[in-house]
């Protein structure tokens, strides 16, 4: 049986297998290794590990993650895996990397996150082999959740948006500039903070200055993690995110005018199924 792990800031999906259609599916918080310790990481795996499956049984785990980029700092997260699994061949990866297995496969192409953040990669059907610089939602992260959120907000408080549709949004969301300053430099997740106002921009999907704001956001994302890539449109693009599923019309639309054909676009909104598909195969 195998484990694999989809693991985030916030939370980690779970799926173990055994590759004949005996499946566990769990979930613990995020294991960023920056942020937690080998004690949590035993402790919450443990307590929401299945009482049905049996730990002794996985061989190989497949742990893809935040912050896993570099070995230098998941020592401890390793560590911790091992304890748990402790008969398991332990194989930790960026979150990166399992986004580009999940959608390419093994197939060559442009890899790409649209979520609460932002990133993409070039895959060469085995591992990344150029991306860009990750800067954050403050400096970066431009098409991800939290940026679109904060070109939104800004524009309502700044009286951009036509009055009937400001008035519309603060009935909905009562937001005024007290409270968004509030949120924005005393909250505890600005960046989640900020990408929750993309609902609000779903509601109200069919207004042109909603459409115009995604539009410029998906082309800033093209302008800084596409169109760095040689010769990007020989290969195909995935996406995976939240913000990728649900106004996947207008990505395609923008991708279509910089030259993509829908053939060659996968979009899709959870990396865990496709990854557990990527390793049965293997």
């Amino acid at each position: 049986m195998i484990a694999i792990a989809d693991s985030g800031s916030t939370k980690t999906l779970w799926v173990l297998s055994d590759g004949k259609g005996h499946e566990y599916e769990f979930k613990t918080i995020g294991f960023n290794p920056y942020f937690v310790t080998k004690e949590e990481v035993e402790k919450c795996i443990t307590e929401a590990f299945p009482k049905e499956a049996d730990a002794a049984s996985i061989s190989d785990v497949y742990f893809y993650g935040s912050g896993c980029s570099s070995c230098d700092n998941y020592a401890h997260l390793q560590a911790a895996l091992a304890n748990v699994f402790y008969k398991a061949r332990i194989n930790i990866y960026s979150d990166m990397l399992g986004t580009a297995r999940a959608l390419l496969k093994r197939e060559a192409g442009v890899a790409a996150i649209l979520g609460t953040g932002s990133n993409s990669c070039f895959y060469d059907g085995t591992e990344i082999v150029k991306n860009p610089v990750s800067l954050g939602y403050i400096l970066g992260d431009e098409g991800s959740g939290a940026t679109i959120g904060k070109t939104f907000i800004k524009r309502y408080l700044e009286g951009k948006f036509e009055a009937e549709l400001t008035k519309q949004i603060f009935d909905e969301t009562g937001e005024t500039i007290t409270t968004v300053l509030n949120s924005v430099y005393k909250g505890e997740h600005p960046n989640r903070y900020l990408a929750n106002f993309t609902k609000t921009i779903n509601k109200h999907i069919d207004h042109p200055q909603m459409q115009e704001l995604l539009r410029q956001s998906f082309n800033d994302f093209f302008g800084n993690y596409v169109f760095l890539y040689p010769e990007y449109l020989k290969y195909r693009i995935g996406f995976c995110g939240s913000i990728a599923f649900h106004f996947s019309g207008i990505l395609l639309e923008e991708l279509e005018k910089i030259g993509y054909s829908k053939e060659n676009v996968l979009i899709i909104n959870e990396v865990l199924p496709e990854l557990l598909k990527y390793h049965l195969e293997s």
